[in-house]
């Protein structure tokens, strides 16, 4: 009796088939993924409000990058960038209340915020002159003596008994032909201001404040 014995392939040679076909099922799925159409020179097209990260994300994919940047720029935040302009007007400075570049100080004592100011020519004697009828604090005050003598100043507020700041009993003495400031700088003149020259029309007196 004779018994044959069928030759098999060997186990290392099925082992490498196996590992061969893996490889070319790998292989396609990976060209798969990386095939993009259009090539690198691709545009991105992108509307207003589109998300950057997708933008960016196509990009990434062989965007174009001029195109990018016209599609951030027509995005909601609403800023033109290539201008440098701020289309939302809630950003804009509220016309006739604000000066861009401009700053005040006022002193510490000042609680008031709308402006005032007066150029009184000529301040009256007797009873004087009405520079303001409501309270005022003082941010700067100025005055000229216009004649050849020494002329008395007296500013007092308007209070029903009036506080004299400047001046008294012995007014202030202005001398001739000059000017100065006034040191009454924070001073609150309640109800107003009422200003008194020792001579009539000698006198100018320039008052900014706060009311």
């Amino acid at each position: 009796m004779v018994v044959r014995i069928k030759p098999t392939a060997p186990r290392s040679s099925t082992v490498m088939l196996l590992v061969i076909i893996s490889l070319l099922i790998v292989s396609s799925v990976v060209f798969g993924q990386l095939q993009q159409s259009g090539g690198p020179g691709s545009t991105v097209t992108a509307n207003a409000g589109t998300n950057l990260n997708t933008s960016l994300l196509a990009l990434e994919s062989g965007g174009n990058l001029a195109t990018l940047a016209g599609a951030v720029s027509a995005s909601k935040v609403n800023v033109n960038l290539s201008s440098g302009s701020i289309a939302n007007t809630a950003f804009g400075v509220s016309a006739g209340t604000a000066n861009i570049g401009f700053v005040r100080i006022l002193p510490s004592s000042c609680t008031q915020s709308t402006n005032f100011a007066n150029a009184t020519v000529g301040v009256a004697t007797g009873a004087g002159t009405t520079v303001t009828s409501t309270t005022t604090c003082v941010t700067f005050a100025y005055a000229n003596n216009i004649t050849n003598s020494a002329v008395t100043l007296r500013l007092a507020d308007k209070a029903g008994t009036p506080v004299i700041w400047l001046g008294g009993n012995a007014d202030f003495s202005i001398p001739a032909n000059s000017n100065i400031r006034i040191p009454i700088d924070g001073v609150t003149f309640t109800s107003g201001m009422t200003a008194i020259a020792g001579t009539s029309s000698a006198i100018n007196l320039q008052i900014n404040g706060v009311q």
